[in-house]
């Protein structure tokens, strides 16, 4: 009696029990992505692609790796790195969950390379203030054009450079050129120039001259100690060099109407560089007028200023010591158009 009086009471709990547990659910996908996209992406050729997935279940499921891209039983998470596509060419990636209760899947991603263009595009040249990188390359060579001329080019070679060296000081007109070597195809639209600040703002002050009939002064207001070279510049030497202490000034006589002059401070790997071209008045000299070339050296020595050296001509020095590339011919012609304005 007592069994079955317990049974009607407990039977009404039962009931309720049974209608208050939660039925059972799929597996679901708690993330599915590509490179950190859940939905398709178009990328660059060969581009290494990271999945990373993370399924949740009551159960223990199974899940699969789905699509062109990649396959294989996997853990319920984890992150997996495959190869990407080819160029023009796409890869799929899917997901799959299965246990007891069902099975969930995830929406497909497709990835897409972009084609590869027609040409290839050169590493370009950083030009950062008055500072110019000349980059490395497989495919092209790298040349200095001077005033425009692009087909005619002097081979620079990779690293930094100051724009006021390569400019001679804001006196050339410099572009940087990149030219294809043999079998490289120059992709449509590619820069392949780059021009080189020659403002004021990237030029050297070096030093100051001063002219008088037959001569010319110079002096150093750099600070450190320079090189000052002067002559025609169409000539392959230069018709005297000078090394002047930061301050010192020098007078040099001259039978030229006009001049290019270089100074030089710093060392070889990182130089500083100011240009002149500048004329001479070649009336009123001490024994008549002097035309360029017409006369002998050493000139005849007029009596100089206190404090004031005298330098003669005294042998003939190459135009760059220090090895810098400048094209005298271009520059003395820019130099004499100078002088003449």
């Amino acid at each position: 009696m007592r069994r079955l009086v317990l049974s009607l009471l407990l039977a009404p709990l039962l009931c309720l029990v049974g209608l208050a547990a939660p039925a059972s659910a799929a597996p679901v996908i708690q993330e599915f992505t590509v490179n950190g996209s859940s939905t398709d992406l178009t990328l660059q050729p060969g581009e290494e692609l990271d999945v990373v997935w993370d399924v949740t279940s009551t159960e223990t499921p199974t899940v699969t790796a789905t699509g062109t891209g990649w396959s294989g039983t996997l853990d319920p998470s984890g992150t997996q790195r495959v190869a990407g596509p080819e160029a023009g060419e796409s890869l799929t990636f899917g997901l799959e969950t299965t246990d007891s209760t069902g099975t969930t899947s995830a929406t497909t991603i497709t990835v897409t390379a972009q084609d590869e263009p027609d040409g290839v595009t050169p590493p370009p040249v950083v030009v950062q203030g008055c500072t110019v990188v000349v980059p490395r390359s497989d495919s092209f060579d790298y040349g200095l054009a001077y005033f425009g001329d692009t087909e005619n080019t002097e081979p620079i070679e990779a690293g930094t450079y100051r724009a006021s060296a390569l400019t001679s000081g804001g006196f050339l007109d410099v572009t940087i050129v990149a030219e294809p070597r043999a079998d490289v195809t120059v992709a449509d639209g590619a820069v392949t120039t780059w021009d080189v600040p020659s403002g004021e703002d990237c030029e050297s002050e070096l030093f100051t001259v001063s002219t008088a009939p037959c001569s010319f002064t110079v002096r150093n207001i750099a600070g450190r100690p320079i090189e000052f070279l002067y002559g025609d510049g169409f000539a392959e030497r230069a018709d005297g060099q000078l090394t002047l202490a930061p301050g010192q000034q020098r007078t040099v006589k001259t039978p030229r109407a006009a001049l290019l002059a270089v100074g030089i401070a710093g060392d070889e790997e990182d130089p500083e560089l100011q240009t002149l071209g500048f004329e001479v008045p070649q009336t009123g000299c001490d024994g008549g007028a002097v035309g360029a070339g017409g006369s002998a050296w050493p000139f005849p020595n007029n009596a100089p200023a206190a404090g004031v050296t005298v330098a003669e001509h005294d042998g003939t020095p190459a135009w760059l010591p220090v090895g810098l590339l400048v094209v005298l011919g271009v520059a003395a012609g820019a130099a004499r158009g100078r002088a003449s304005r």
